[in-house]
């Protein structure tokens, strides 16, 4: 984690330990069509009893930074199946069974962004270096994705990554990208809270009903979530 970091702080005020999971508000991929659906990764999950009694509470941090991430498996699975966990130690990129890479990239502002697309190679799996290139949306990054032959289930996925405080690195929001062309992502800084259990880095079923909302784009850098005893939640900004 960097100084820069977005921190959840979670009180469970219902009688009954209980499972809260974070994921991010979901990207958009304008300009081209994909392969399939926008996939969500859950970016932190842990149980947490009664906070009158005990006084505990979840910390989930999530770094600031916007990265790009690609995520290659080693055989196809479906998106129920599939593990958007990249690495568990930000030293390394790669899992048992998968191959990734990741890099911190800039968002394209209207006046343009010096490093706001990364190139993606398939043999070996790597991202360049970000740099500047015309036609990338306000507001996202690109990604320039080299020819390949599409399975019926995907190999390969693309979007952004998230770096939660446990130098987890798990891929937010993503898609299998359209071969031989230009990835647009537009990320935001929005993340909800939800009950249940749901491990990093699984794919989780993208709802934002009956959850927190905890949006760092209006200047928050924190938030405390509250799950009340009648099952609804709140969230409140603040320093």
């Amino acid at each position: 984690m960097t100084s820069s970091s977005y921190q959840i702080f979670v009180r469970n005020f219902s009688q009954t330990t209980q499972y809260f999971y974070v994921f991010q508000k979901q990207a958009a991929f304008p300009l081209l069509p994909s392969l399939g659906p926008i996939l969500s990764g859950s970016l932190g999950c842990q149980s947490i009893g009664n906070y009158a009694s005990s006084g505990a509470q979840i910390n989930f941090g999530l770094d600031s930074q916007v990265y790009a991430g690609v995520l290659s498996t080693k055989q196809a699975a479906s998106p129920s199946q599939l593990i958007a966990l990249l690495s568990l130690n930000a030293a390394t990129v790669s899992v048992v069974g998968s191959s990734s890479a990741f890099r911190p990239v800039t968002l394209t502002t209207v006046d343009g962004s010096p490093d706001n697309c990364t190139t993606l190679t398939l043999d070996p799996l790597g991202l360049s270096a970000p740099a500047n290139q015309a036609g990338i949306a306000i507001g996202g990054f690109g990604m320039n994705v080299p020819s390949y032959t599409p399975l019926p289930h995907p190999e390969l996925y693309c979007g952004v990554v998230a770096l939660n405080n446990n130098q987890a690195i798990i891929l937010s929001s993503f898609i299998a990208p359209v071969p031989n062309a230009v990835l647009n992502c537009i990320p935001k800084q929005i993340f909800f809270v939800k009950m249940g259990y749901q491990p990093v880095g699984s794919t989780v079923a993208y709802d934002e009903s009956n959850s927190a909302c905890c949006d760092f784009t209006i200047g928050y850098p924190a938030y405390t979530v509250a799950y009340k005893a009648d099952g609804t939640f709140s969230a409140t900004g603040g320093p």
